[in-house]
């Protein structure tokens, strides 16, 4: 797949499909809402929701449309590893505890929680091997 060209709605779903079998998710339930992000794991539910208003990805998008999409599928791992009634649990209570101020130097419940920062680090690790591997198809 050229990453130079405008990526369907098909080939997006090869990708977001590929990534999710290699990290071993794919059993992920998915649903697609009108959200203004590429994707978003739900922690309430343990659904991954992808936008319905991103049929196409430009060029100058592929990157961020990764880099969302890998950090989401962190969430996932996480949540598979450990049930997501469990991460769920344990998403908010790092919520919580940054909310109360127990924890020195942070004061954002979601940027300076532990699971997003971990995504966060997950996804930026991972990006550039999955745009250079669908840049070779």
């Amino acid at each position: 797949m050229l990453i130079k060209e405008f990526i369907s709605k098909t080939k997006k779903d090869v990708m977001l499909s590929t990534l999710l079998q290699h990290y071993k998710v794919e059993n992920l339930k998915i649903k697609f809402k009108n959200i203004s992000d590429y994707a978003h794991f739900n922690v309430d539910t343990g659904t991954l929701e992808l936008s319905s208003k991103f049929q196409k990805i430009k060029p100058n998008q592929v990157k961020d449309f990764l880099l969302t999409i890998l950090h989401e599928i962190k969430h996932a791992i996480d949540a598979k590893k450990l049930g997501w009634r469990k991460f769920k649990q344990m998403y908010e209570m790092e919520q919580n505890m940054i909310a109360q101020g127990h924890y020195s130097g942070k004061d954002d419940p979601y940027s300076d929680n532990k699971f997003e920062i971990d995504a966060e680090n997950f996804a930026v690790k991972n990006v550039q091997r999955w745009i250079s591997h669908f840049s070779k198809k």
